[in-house]
């Protein structure tokens, strides 16, 4: 995916897009990766999403992200 502030752009972009869940973002943010590898791709997406919670851009509601207003 590439350097941190890309991705954390192309997640909120998922977010944006109505790809709540963690689940919803993998086909489009790893595009060509075997999907086998999904699952640890996802903790690192998660991790993301934590930390652009913490700063206020993100929102958690449940397995649901969304973005902040």
């Amino acid at each position: 995916l590439g350097d941190r502030r890309q991705v954390e752009k192309q997640i909120r972009r998922q977010i944006g897009e109505g790809q709540a869940r963690i689940e919803d973002m993998m086909p489009r943010l790893y595009k060509g990766v075997d999907a086998r590898l999904w699952p640890a791709a996802g903790r690192s997406v998660h991790a993301h999403l934590i930390d652009l919670a913490r700063r206020g851009l993100v929102i958690e509601t449940g397995k649901d992200w969304r973005l902040s207003a």
